[in-house]
Formats: structure tokens, C-alpha cells, sequence
């Protein structure tokens, strides 16, 4: 699990837009969680990546490890070479998402608690073990596909969370701080997207 010592509620609702042209869509910033840096997600050529900062984890080496479902999907951890720290990618084929994952088991968070900004609570997961990171889990479903990653948060009595828009205003996804509630409980940073990329 990453080691970061507090939540900055101020800076998790400020995210700086980005855009990238040509029919592309960008959007990310500072996630404004302590240990997390800059994330951005875009949908370009052909697919939704999220790119990931943990400034707090360095790693020697990378890995892509390629995700069973949806195909053509992948995690990729490796050295962040402008900050010392980890850039952690996640990449989904567009064509994959609009294709029918109802098999997937539904699952909540890790330790059990409801889905934020989800109806049910629960979508069609896979869990990974990432070396350095820990259990994380990538969700899929006919309506939306996130990634739910492990880091060190103080234990507040809210999650909290920021929309992910791009320069238009439109609606790319949102990032959920998941702090500790009570014993047993995992803390860390859910990143929820629509899969017809607007709500």
C-alpha cells in the first residue's frame, strides 16, 4: 500500500482540464490526495486510458500486464521519470466497452462496502495483485468500467469526491477519495467512467 499521510480535501475538488484536439478528449490534474499526483484520462486512438501518478512509490522496472477482460486491455506500471515516483496506466479498447461483461462476478469495494456513485453498489470485477500497490480491482460493466487502487488515507467520516470534465464540460468520469471508515477497511482513489463517455 502506498504511504500517504493525508487527505487534501481542497485540492481533490480542483482539477485542472486538459485537451488535446482532433476529435480526442483529455481531461486530469492533481488529484489532490496525498502521495497521488497528476492523473489524466483520455480517449484517443481507439481507446479510454487512465494514467496515474504515485509519487510516493519508486520503482527500478515496469510491467504491462495485459487484463482478460475486456480484450486488448491492459495495466502498465513503470518508473515516472519526471517525478521519481510510479506512472500506473490503465487502457480499455473503446470497441471492448460497448460489449456485454455481465459474467464478470459484481463486487464493491475490496472490503466489501458499496460502490460509490453506483446504483447497485457493485460492478462486474477483476482483482490483480500489483506488486508495490497491493489488491487492486478493475470494474466493468454495460454502463460504466473504472479501477480501484489502495493508498494510505486518514480515516474522515465521508468519501469524497471531484467530476472529471473536459474543456466542454462534458462529463469524462469521476475520482473517488475512499477513506477508512471503520476496522478491516481498505482506504484509496476509485476512478469511475461512464462508458459512452458522458452521463
Amino acid at each position: 500500500m502506498i504511504n500517504a499521510s493525508r487527505l487534501s480535501l481542497t485540492l481533490f475538488f480542483a482539477a485542472s482540464l486538459i485537451t488535446s484536439g482532433c476529435g480526442n478528449t483529455s481531461a486530469g490534474g492533481d488529484a489532490g490526495i496525498a502521495g497521488v499526483g497528476d492523473f489524466k484520462m483520455s480517449i484517443a486512438n481507439g481507446a479510454a486510458t487512465l494514467s496515474v501518478v504515485l509519487e510516493t512509490l519508486a520503482i527500478d522496472a515496469g510491467a504491462r500486464v495485459p487484463i482478460s477482460k475486456p480484450a486488448g486491455a491492459f495495466i502498465e506500471m513503470g518508473p515516472d521519470f519526471q517525478s521519481g515516483g510510479t506512472l500506473l496506466v490503465l487502457s480499455v479498447p473503446l470497441s471492448s466497452l460497448m460489449k456485454d461483461y455481465s459474467g464478470l462476478p459484481l463486487v464493491g469495494l475490496p472490503d466489501g462496502r458499496a460502490l460509490p456513485g453506483v446504483r447497485e453498489g457493485a460492478l462486474g470485477a477483476v482483482a490483480f495483485e500489483l506488486p508495490a500497490i497491493g489488491l487492486t480491482y478493475f470494474y466493468l460493466s454495460g454502463d460504466a468500467y473504472g479501477i480501484f487502487f489502495p493508498v494510505s488515507l486518514p480515516k474522515v467520516p465521508v468519501m469524497v469526491s471531484s467530476k472529471i470534465k473536459d474543456e466542454k464540460g462534458n462529463l469524462l468520469g469521476v475520482i473517488w477519495g475512499v477513506p477508512k471508515s471503520g476496522k478491516n477497511q481498505l482506504s484509496g482513489v476509485l476512478f469511475l467512467f461512464p462508458v459512452d463517455g458522458g452521463a
